[in-house]
C-alpha cells in the first residue's frame, strides 16, 4: 500500500465515525424531547390501567389538534419529563383523532383533560400548565380518587 494512499483513507473513516456518534447523539435527543403517544390501540397495552399498572404511573393528557391549550400542558409534560420518570410516573398524550374509545372510557368532555393514573385509581387535574405544578400534582395527587374504568368487553364494542 502506498504510503500517500493512508490518510485520505483514514480521514474518510474518521468523518464516517463522527457522523455516526451526531446521528446517535441527535436520536438520544430526540428520544428525550418526545412524549409517549397513547392511543385506542397501544393505551391498555402501555399502561396497564385495567390490570395492575405495574408498568408504573402514568400522567396522560388527552387532547385534540388544533386545541390551543393543549400545547402548553404538553409543554410542561415535556418539561417535567425527566421528573416524572425519576419519580415512576410515565408522562404521556393522547389525541382524540385516533383513540375515540378511551374518550368514551374516560369520559373525556373536554380538551385538554388531564388524568393521572396510579394503583388502579385515577384523579382529574386541574391545575396550571407549569412543570411544577405538574410535577406536585403526579407526587401528591389531590382532588376526588376515582376507579379506573375497565376496558369495554368485546360485547360492548360490537354494539358501538
Amino acid at each position: 500500500m502506498r504510503s500517500d494512499m493512508g490518510p485520505p483513507y483514514m480521514a474518510g473513516w474518521a468523518v464516517a465515525l463522527m457522523l455516526v456518534g451526531l446521528v446517535q447523539l441527535w436520536s438520544a435527543a430526540a428520544e428525550g424531547a418526545m412524549l409517549q403517544r397513547l392511543d385506542d390501540t397501544s393505551f391498555e397495552h402501555e399502561t396497564q390501567a385495567a390490570t395492575g399498572m405495574t408498568t408504573g404511573s402514568w400522567l396522560v393528557t388527552f387532547g385534540a389538534e388544533g386545541c390551543k391549550d393543549c400545547a402548553p400542558l404538553r409543554g410542561g409534560l415535556l418539561e417535567a419529563q425527566k421528573e416524572l420518570q425519576e419519580s415512576y410516573v410515565i408522562p404521556a398524550h393522547v389525541d382524540r383523532s385516533d383513540s375515540k374509545g378511551l374518550w368514551k372510557r374516560f369520559a373525556i368532555k373536554q380538551v385538554p383533560t388531564t388524568l393521572f393514573l396510579t394503583r388502579g385509581q385515577m384523579f382529574r387535574y386541574n391545575g396550571k400548565a407549569s412543570a411544577a405544578d405538574l410535577l406536585a400534582f403526579a407526587r401528591e395527587p389531590t382532588g376526588k380518587a376515582e376507579k379506573i374504568p375497565p376496558e369495554p368487553s368485546f360485547l360492548a364494542q360490537l354494539w358501538e
